[in-house]
């Protein structure tokens, strides 16, 4: 295949100019996700949603638009702040030609010719960043992101390859995946990643935990979470009661929290119930941005519905691997729904993150069995106490709120 091909290949393959068949069936998982966000206390102010080039004013002078992503999950949030003589953007789309139609279009309305002079990205997933280094050169915007996200980005992005490494077919092996799928396994791609995402602008501003950055004439701190990615920026308004959740917070989903390849010993669920037990101290009740789904009021219970989703499925899989278990075979403890294609991977990689938790809480046990790791529950499960154990496991623990504000 000659270079051109390999272009055309890829163009084909991004989705980007593929009708998303699948809108009926995303409007009705919308509607029965809402219905749980409504039972769960969750309030909905605004009663319209970004439709193409049209976006919502959410404060005076910020604006939420949407841009297709070519997924099940079809769209994500980003959100414009009008800086006066130019623009400041959260988050970008991924790379492909529907996404950057879609910004054509905000340039010919919304943006009315201001330049775009700063992005800033939540964290390293393509739906988050992939145009990012787009519309930097396109505008000469400066790119803001917290360190571990810009350098898990560039990994991923440099080591983007047709071939699909060893160590990715170990992983896969040893966690239950049968065997005889191994042709199917080596004859995918090992660079999505590179394909989802423009190269990266060259240099960027370091952002972290506790850091204060003005956009749309506000203060807004930077508040860390863990878990779905190693260092995801959320971002919180110390002037109106406005808070940027990313896919940290999300209204009727909870974001993939996954055991990579690359670390097959991760132990990111820990870190992500402990970031989300953190939040919990985000004062009021503030206006909650989220990168997918509706802006909406309810933090708290949010929080409180993610964290105890996780605790339910943690003492349903205690109970399941009484009997010694494969982490493909925990699906159905985990999962009610039979998990297919791409979804396979990212159920996988979240029944580890499972397992691997309550491993280091002491609740299960492994052995690995020619060369594939078995799980076998031990000791009692205990909901009131899981929370704060998890806190106490080593590297877990991060700094109060109070600090940060």
């Amino acid at each position: 295949m000659d270079s051109t091909e390999r272009q055309k290949a890829a163009s084909d393959l991004d989705g980007s100019d593929v009708a998303d068949h699948r809108a009926e069936k995303r409007k009705a998982a919308e509607a029965r996700e809402l219905e749980r966000a409504n039972k769960e206390g969750l309030a909905f102010p605004l009663n319209t949603k970004p439709e193409g080039d049209k976006t919502v004013e959410v404060a005076e002078g910020i604006h939420w638009a949407r841009i297709p992503l070519p997924w099940s999950l079809d769209h994500i949030n980003v959100y414009l702040f009008d800086e006066g003589d130019s623009w400041t953007l959260v988050d970008t789309g991924s790379n492909g030609n529907r996404g950057k139609a879609a910004w054509e279009a905000l340039e010919q309305g919304l943006l009315d010719g201001r330049p775009v002079s700063r992005i800033v990205a939540t964290h390293m997933h393509p739906d988050h960043l992939g145009l990012a280094g787009w519309l930097a050169e396109r505008h000469g915007a400066a790119f803001y992101i917290t360190q571990a996200e810009y350098l898990l980005a560039s990994t991923l992005w440099l080591g983007g390859t047709e071939a699909v490494p060893e160590h990715e077919v170990k992983f896969l092996f040893s966690n239950g995946v049968d065997q005889s799928y191994e042709p199917a396994i080596r004859g995918a791609r090992f660079d999505n990643y590179r394909r989802g995402v423009s190269a990266l602008p060259a240099t960027y501003h370091r952002i972290e935990d506790g850091s204060l950055i003005t956009m749309g004439g506000r203060r807004w701190r930077v508040v860390v979470g863990r878990g779905h990615s190693p260092e995801h920026a959320c971002l919180s308004c110390l002037d109106e009661p406005l808070f940027i959740g990313g896919d940290q917070i999300l209204p009727s989903i909870t974001s993939n929290v996954s055991v990579h390849a690359r670390e097959p010993m991760g132990n990111p669920l820990a870190h992500w119930i402990v970031s989300l037990d953190r939040m919990r101290a985000v004062p009021g009740n503030p206006l909650v941005l989220p990168s997918h789904g509706r802006v909406f009021i309810g933090l708290q219970q949010r929080l409180d519905a993610l964290i105890g989703g996780h605790i339910e499925k943690l003492e349903a899989l205690h109970k399941w691997c009484t009997e010694c278990r494969t982490p493909v075979q925990t699906f159905p403890a985990l999962f009610r729904r039979k998990i297919t294609g791409m979804d396979f991977y990212l159920a996988l990689g979240e029944a580890i993150a499972h397992l691997h938790l309550l491993e280091a809480l002491g609740l299960m046990t492994r052995e690995p069995r020619e060369g594939v790791n078995h799980f076998t529950a031990t000791g009692e499960f205990d909901t009131d106490t899981l929370l704060a154990s998890t806190t106490k496991l080593p590297g877990i623990s991060m700094r109060s709120l109070t600090e940060v504000y």
